[in-house]
């Protein structure tokens, strides 16, 4: 007979990377410019390969029935010069670029929380109020990080390490 327990034993992968990710997130707290730098130059990486990917995708698309991939190049063509322009300023070009993003992303998202908060009345009051609460926050947030540059770019940092910290937790409580 097969044992069908979920006793699934230690996981030490788990362990390791959630004190890994705890260690990073005080080294984030410790070190918050550093951090910031590298964050944004990762940011800038990341902007020239999707950039590079969606270049390469043109004559994929084309194949699928796409007409014209016109604004798909000249996207592409963008993220590859933005990327390059906050990966070699990521302290001027790469902190500007990051901090508006965060912001208007922030503004944005809360807009659209609100707007959708409508749909989940039906799921219960509670949960239609926890939204429209969190989406006012977050629009606050947002609006204030637009105005000051250092905020939206310390609250940036404290999201990473917040995320961090989290992540840390929860993957050393998985391997137990």
């Amino acid at each position: 007979m097969e044992n069908t327990s979920n006793n699934k034993g230690f996981d030490i992968f788990s362990l390791v990377l959630g004190i890994l990710a705890l260690v990073l997130a005080f080294v984030v707290l410790e070190h918050p410019g550093v951090s910031l730098t590298v964050l944004i130059i990762i940011i800038g990486i990341f902007m020239v390969i999707d950039g590079i990917l969606h270049f390469s995708q043109r004559s994929s698309l084309r194949r699928m029935g796409m007409e014209s991939t016109g604004m798909l190049t000249f996207l592409a063509v963008l993220d590859i010069i933005a990327g390059i322009l906050v990966i070699f300023w990521p302290q001027s070009f790469g902190a500007i670029y990051v901090w508006i993003f965060v912001a208007i992303g922030m503004v944005l998202d809360s807009l659209f929380e609100l707007w959708a908060a409508k749909y989940v009345k039906s799921a219960g009051k509670g949960y239609y109020w926890f939204i429209v609460v969190m989406a006012i926050i977050g629009l606050i947030l947002g609006i204030v990080m637009l105005f000051s540059p250092a905020f939206g770019l310390s609250f940036v940092v404290a999201l990473l390490a917040a995320y961090l910290l989290v992540f840390g937790v929860l993957e050393i409580v998985k391997a137990f």
